[in-house]
């Protein structure tokens, strides 16, 4: 049997006996037998392997196996030690989850009172529920700038068991939203219970963060990956208002000038890199390239991050494209690319409304003079203001 099985059935071992609620002090001496000998990164890597493979054991296990490691050497996993800024990006998922934490509370509540007949709180209900969506900012800065990080590390099943979680969420805030919507028609154990569910989803992700996501991240992740996660957050926006910036924080590295002297064929023509970046960049589409390996290569800048229609930023760059999309989208991804790669369709596209822009999305596959396939390209764009042109021909310059 290899070391690395020896230590996760060792720590499965100590994780079953929490499980099953035997007292800590007599899993103190096999805890400290077995963990002892590892450094902290493999504990958590054998946990989390246990954890993938053993659906018995929960965040709550996890939670008070950690517990023994605090009573046996004093350290506290779930604590922040790696900066005191509080504008670090560890800092600030903290201070977002105890605003989560307080309106979950304010909702529960609210959620009482109304069902004990305070009718005139339902607007006030309703309310809270609806900003207890500016949570999602939260998972999104986790999804595409912690997880591609953690990757990079060698972490994989985590960030996807943890994006899955954040859809449940969602789609338990929507549902309660919707049904708060019904109230006059609907019996309010069904507002209740999804409630409960929605508090409970929440409380294990707050854990999650606290035992797995904080502690990993502060053993792996270097200075100039909080850099680039302190940078690009703000494409995604805060549920809390910040009072500054993290201090490490060094604003745009300075990026090597593109060659402007040497003429590259370029289809029918020649130009500099300089000039086709700049072609690229100006566009009114927003373009993604997926190279034939299924690396997410390239994306355009013809706004700020915050302002596309998809937001792309540069530390998703190299990332799988499969753990680009929530897993719950990730299957049709697959096949889109699968039938594309095969010549099953030319193209794939989808459109949708969301607020003022109407979103038209082009998938198309990328064949080289040898009919090799080289990746897929994907562009995007609002097409509300086609819609929005005067029947009336225009062939003249506008003065």
């Amino acid at each position: 049997m290899s070391k690395i099985m020896e230590d996760v059935n060792s720590i499965q071992f100590l994780l079953t006996r929490v499980r099953d609620g035997e007292q800590i002090d007599s899993i103190k001496p096999d805890y400290s037998d077995h963990v002892e000998k590892l450094d902290l990164i493999n504990v958590f890597k054998a946990v989390l392997q246990v954890n993938h493979t053993n659906k018995d054991i929960t965040i709550y296990d996890i939670k008070r196996f950690f517990e023994i490691h605090q009573h046996l050497y004093g350290h506290d996993v779930s604590e922040i030690h790696i900066s005191d800024d509080m504008n670090h990006p560890l800092h600030v998922l903290k201070k977002e989850n105890h605003l989560l934490s307080d309106s979950l509370n304010i909702i529960q509540l609210l959620v009482d009172d109304v069902e004990n007949g305070e009718e005139n709180l339902i607007d006030t209900l309703v309310a809270e529920v609806k900003r207890l969506g500016e949570i999602n900012c939260h998972f999104n800065r986790k999804e595409k700038l912690y997880f591609p990080i953690l990757e990079r590390y060698g972490i994989y099943p985590l960030p996807r068991t943890i994006w899955k979680q954040h859809d449940q969420i969602r789609l338990l805030i929507k549902g309660l939203g919707n049904r708060l919507q019904k109230i006059d028609s609907i019996e309010f154990r069904n507002i209740r219970r999804t409630f409960d569910d929605l508090k409970t989803k929440c409380e294990e992700m707050i854990l999650e963060e606290d035992f797995l996501i904080i502690p990993i991240t502060q053993i792996l992740f270097k200075e100039k990956d909080w850099l680039a996660i302190a940078h690009e957050s703000s494409a995604f926006g805060y549920s809390i208002e910040l009072d500054g910036r993290y201090r490490g924080y060094v604003g745009n590295q300075r990026v090597k000038p593109l060659n402007d002297t040497e003429q590259l064929q370029f289809g029918g023509g020649y130009l500099t890199t300089k000039e086709a970046n700049l072609i690229l960049n100006n566009l009114p589409v927003e373009i993604t390239f997926v190279d034939k390996n299924g690396l997410f290569k390239y994306f355009n800048n013809i706004v700020e991050s915050s302002e596309m229609m998809f937001i792309r930023t540069p530390l998703s760059i190299g990332r799988n494209v499969a753990n680009c999309h929530p897993p719950k989208s990730l299957k049709k991804v697959m096949y889109v690319i699968r039938d594309l790669k095969n010549k099953v369709k030319e193209t794939e596209t989808m459109w949708f409304k969301t607020k003022d822009k109407y979103i038209h999305i082009t998938y198309k596959a990328v064949f080289d003079e040898d009919d090799e396939f080289m990746g897929i390209l994907e562009y995007v764009q609002d097409i509300q203001p086609f819609f929005e042109l005067p029947s009336d021909m225009k062939r003249n310059v506008s003065k």
